[in-house]
């Protein structure tokens, strides 16, 4: 996975924690990378990676959803 996709989902998680409310935070895929195919990519890699470690959940096509308390512990 390219090191500068994966600090952008970092960085944009961390911003969404900071102002978003409630127990999870929104995280679109189309945001991060405005259209960057490799990124869009490297990017729904990493989300399927949380997915399977039951921190992030699917929402619709582009669009997940991550459990806030679990962020701490990544």
């Amino acid at each position: 996975m390219s090191v500068n996709y994966v600090l952008a989902l970092r960085l944009y998680i961390q911003d969404r924690v900071e102002k978003a409310r409630g127990r999870v935070v929104s995280v679109k895929i189309r945001d991060i990378c405005r259209g960057d195919k490799k990124c869009e990519y490297v990017v729904y890699t990493a989300m399927k990676e949380l997915i399977r470690r039951g921190v992030a959940w699917r929402y619709k096509q582009g669009v997940y959803l991550v459990d806030r308390s679990a962020l701490a512990g990544l």
